[in-house]
């Protein structure tokens, strides 16, 4: 699945007027921008789109139009042409054709398809949809999860009525959260091959081993009424789960306790069963038969069942230190969370949208970010990730046409663009200052401060006494911070002077945007001659 095109029309949220030409031959696509600029509004305007042509009866949520392709080599193309002005019913506002390819790769003509054709069937398959759409957001947020709760409350009902196989894949839409790095770690520790997950865990987070696990369940509300089964009368793939939990655990231990159901700690009595699996023998033979994807998809069942409450994970490092799983950083639980489910949900044709996924990284593991995704992706035809990040490094193995560069221009269209360069080999000071984040310096502001001083006492066609007392000051400064009296000579002086008369010529304003800065440079250039 690629997407190739976006067009906001009119207005979403901040959007107004976007336009977002993809490259379609990358797996991943960066958003960057400045705060407010509208980069994780493109996230949730996907979100929308999709989780009203997976329904099939939802209005066209705003004016847009989108096109994406599907299949491992793109041989369909859907173009999507909606509107809440193109009629007052769901199938009026969705104007959607497909075109096929051929065996010259070109293209048959578009032909219509109607949104009733589209939406899935009842086993989940639609041949026009993305098998898979994920979301992850690391901030507090509940916006784009919101958007998730129907497919999540349709999966719960179909819990609860044992119409789930563990042989199904995972819901269409599936939204990620923290807690299923819980379940992606103990999926990782079956992997008999030591594949990549598990070279993950040694390599990057120094883990060597699986040491024990806790797990608490709850009594839910759908067990209320039911007080002879342990397990309070659970069915299906969550009860398949249970039953191979039980035999190779200590306990199980019941008890009745209160349960805080409010900020403030206040709650009603409620039972629970304790279950402690104590080895790495016990969890493979608990996992007897299953794919690692299967045992995922099944703690991830449980969880949704209400039964949950909490689990407690406990790994032997490197140093052979037993830890809980816990007590790693906020990035190491993040970064595990969303490559676990490129490990255990990835399937043809899905879209990944991750918003601010590297918010706890370090600036190493940033760096790495494109490497880790690719390494959990690797035929990249399949998929197409869609990621928004304020971190420098994270862009620093891209090319520029894996990158979109979303800001407001001044009558308030947004506008994404490519960036000039690429920012590999920039370095980090090289992108911050480039058109990708538009820094005027990466300097502090002192000595921001004290290279301004001088290089206003330099531009300056003489200089009194004090003056030159002062420049001799702001040189022993900046010697002493590492930078020097670096430029001394006469022809850096006079260019200070052009530079001076180019700024106030052109009335250019200030230099802290690279448009400026540019226009700065062509002024100076005109005044010496050098351009027309």
């Amino acid at each position: 699945m690629k997407v190739d095109f976006l067009k906001i029309r009119g207005g979403f949220k901040n959007i107004h007027n976007l336009e977002i030409d993809f490259d379609d031959k990358e797996l991943l696509t960066v958003l960057i921008g400045r705060n407010g600029s509208g980069k994780s509004n493109v996230i949730e305007a996907l979100v929308r789109i999709f989780r009203a042509l997976d329904l099939g009866e939802e209005f066209a949520p705003f004016s847009y139009k989108l096109i994406y392709s599907l299949g491992a080599n793109n041989e369909k193309r859907i173009e999507i042409d909606a509107s809440p002005d193109y009629g007052t019913t769901p199938h009026q506002q969705h104007k959607i054709k497909v075109a096929i390819k051929q065996e010259d790769n070109s293209f048959s003509k578009f032909e219509t398809v109607a949104l009733s054709k589209v939406k899935r069937d009842k086993n989940g398959a639609s041949d026009y949809l993305p098998q898979h759409l994920f979301a992850y957001y690391s901030g507090p947020s509940d916006r784009l999860e919101d958007l998730f709760k129907l497919h999540r409350t349709k999966f719960y009902n179909q819990l609860l009525k044992n119409k789930v196989k563990i042989e199904d894949e995972v819901r269409p839409l599936f939204y990620a959260k923290p807690f299923h790095s819980q379940f992606v770690l103990l999926a990782f520790f079956l992997n008999q091959q030591h594949g990549v997950g598990r070279e993950f865990l040694a390599e990057q987070l120094g883990i060597k081993d699986f040491h024990s696990v806790h797990f608490v369940f709850r009594r839910p509300e759908w067990g209320k009424n039911n007080k002879k089964d342990i397990f309070w009368g659970a069915r299906g793939v969550v009860r398949e789960f249970l039953d191979r939990l039980l035999p190779y655990s200590y306990g199980p231990v019941k008890s009745t306790r209160e349960e805080a159901t409010s900020l403030t700690g206040k709650g009603v009595d409620n039972e629970f069963v304790y279950l402690f699996l104590p080895d790495i023998y016990g969890l493979k033979k608990v996992a007897k038969g299953l794919k690692p994807k299967d045992f995922f998809k099944m703690l991830e069942s449980t969880l949704l069942s209400e039964l949950i409450d909490s689990v407690n994970i406990k790994v032997k490092l490197h140093n052979d230190e037993i830890v809980s799983f816990s007590e790693l950083s906020e990035g190491e639980q993040q970064l595990l969370t969303v490559l676990g489910l490129l490990e255990f949900t990835v399937e043809d044709d899905s879209l990944f949208l991750l918003d601010e996924p590297d918010t706890h990284l370090n600036p190493a593991w940033a760096a790495k970010y494109h490497t880790f995704l690719k390494r959990f992706i690797p035929n990249q035809k399949f998929c197409h990730i869609l990621m928004v990040t304020h971190h420098p490094l994270a862009i620093a193995e891209l090319d520029k046409h894996q990158i979109q560069v979303i800001r407001n221009n001044k009558d308030g269209q947004s506008i994404a663009e490519i960036p000039a360069e690429s920012p590999i080999g920039m370095g980090v000071n090289g992108i911050l200052t480039s058109d990708m984040f538009g820094m005027a310096t990466t300097l502090d502001k002192y000595t921001s401060g004290v290279i301004e001083k001088r290089r206003a006492l330099l531009e300056k066609e003489s200089l009194t006494e004090h003056e030159t007392k002062e420049l001799r000051k702001l040189n022993g400064s900046l010697e002493r911070l590492g930078y020097g009296y670096t430029h001394p000579d006469e022809d850096y002086r006079q260019f200070l002077i052009a530079r001076k008369r180019a700024l106030h010529t052109n009335n250019i304003p200030d230099t802290k945007t690279v448009e400026n800065r540019i226009k700065l440079l062509e002024a100076i250039l005109k005044d010496q001659g050098l351009i027309d």
